[in-house]
């Protein structure tokens, strides 16, 4: 018979330390990175780090944030700038290749023991209980475990280590829906400072307080939570896609201006001009209605990408679900809208020169 998985589990451990940062964790100023000539990193980037920080560094593949955490964690040499820690900081660095830094002879009870030296058995065996290790299971070898187990593993012994400053690079590669839900709470329930590397939508929304991105080889910070920042680039882009529009639409009307001859004011329209004329205010009426559908689909998103920020969600796996699928849903129907928007832009630009020619 199957085990029946357990998708309301709750981490109820305090994962606690003994010595507490300073204000500043860390600070970096006019960092620059590169390798050779031709891979740029970072160029005359700053930021700072201060206890508490829940930040999430984000981006596409390329962009260096596994660098950038090197770089924070001080494993990594810069070419330029400066880069101080703070006052008692102790770091714990997590990434895959902790997995095969995990003594494959010892059991799992003997190897969080490893990392958590001042703690009894019993706290041990609780904090293996929050990450799916149970009973009998705390006495499995290393080497029998799969891929999965052995991060919640490294996670473990990560989260109990007397570290108050977290350098997470993908912790959730290897987890299935359950275990990433665990450690959300556990980061949740964390007291001292954190950054993380992570390309998991869901995970970013549950633990971060901070975003910073690589953005024109300088490192951004956006001061909130994951779902105000998605908010905040929606608008950006929006607001520059309306500005581009406008500058499309003004450079069309003085272009038509300048090139074509003043026409007698008693000359009558050619047919074809009357026909774009009458297509504009069409596609004029269009345009206005499809710009309320995209701002209506925008703030649906956003209330669903509120909703899936609330950890409560996931005690219910069934609903968990329903709200991810719907959430797809919304976010397909903004991406047709917008291109919907693009193109009846397009098209009203057009038939704005055809009127005026």
């Amino acid at each position: 018979m199957d085990e029946v998985v357990d998708d309301t589990v709750e981490v109820n451990f305090k994962f606690r330390f003994s010595v507490k940062s300073g204000r500043d964790v860390l600070e970096m100023e006019h960092v620059s990175k590169s390798y050779g000539d031709h891979i740029h990193i970072l160029k005359n980037s700053s930021g700072r780090i201060e206890r508490g920080d829940k930040i999430a560094l984000i981006g596409a593949n390329g962009k260096g944030k596994s660098t950038l955490l090197r770089i924070i964690d001080s494993s990594e040499p810069i070419q330029t700038g400066t880069r101080r820690s703070g006052h008692n900081v102790i770091k714990s660095f997590f990434a895959q290749h902790q997995l095969e830094a995990l003594n494959v002879e010892n059991e799992i009870l003997q190897e969080l023991a490893q990392a958590g030296s001042d703690k009894t058995e019993m706290e041990l065996r609780n904090v293996l209980g929050c990450f799916l290790f149970r009973d009998e299971d705390v006495f499995k070898k290393i080497k029998v475990l799969s891929g999965g187990e052995k991060s919640r593993v490294a996670l473990a012994k990560t989260l109990i280590s007397e570290a108050n400053f977290l350098l997470l690079d993908e912790p959730t590669n290897h987890l299935d829906m359950q275990s990433v839900n665990i450690l959300i709470q556990a980061l949740q329930q964390y007291e001292g400072t954190f950054v993380t590397v992570s390309h998991d939508r869901q995970f970013i929304r549950g633990v971060a307080n901070k975003i910073w991105y690589i953005e024109d080889l300088e490192l951004k910070e956006y001061p909130g939570t994951y779902a105000e920042f998605e908010a905040f680039q929606a608008k950006v882009q929006a607001e520059k896609a309306a500005e581009e529009a406008g500058k499309n639409q003004e450079a069309a009307k003085q272009k038509a201006e300048t090139s074509a001859p003043k026409k007698p004011r008693s000359e009558k329209q050619s047919p074809e001009q009357a026909a774009a004329k009458k297509a504009l205010k069409q596609k004029q009426r269009q345009l206005e209605e499809i710009e309320k559908a995209l701002m209506l689909a925008e703030k649906r998103c956003q209330e669903q990408e509120a909703l899936l920020a609330d950890p409560a969600l996931y005690a219910d796996a069934a609903r968990m679900q329903q709200e991810q699928a719907l959430y797809a849903q919304y976010q397909e129907d903004l991406n047709v809208k917008t291109t919907q928007w693009e193109q009846l832009v397009e098209e009203v630009d057009q038939l704005t020169a055809e009127t005026e020619g």
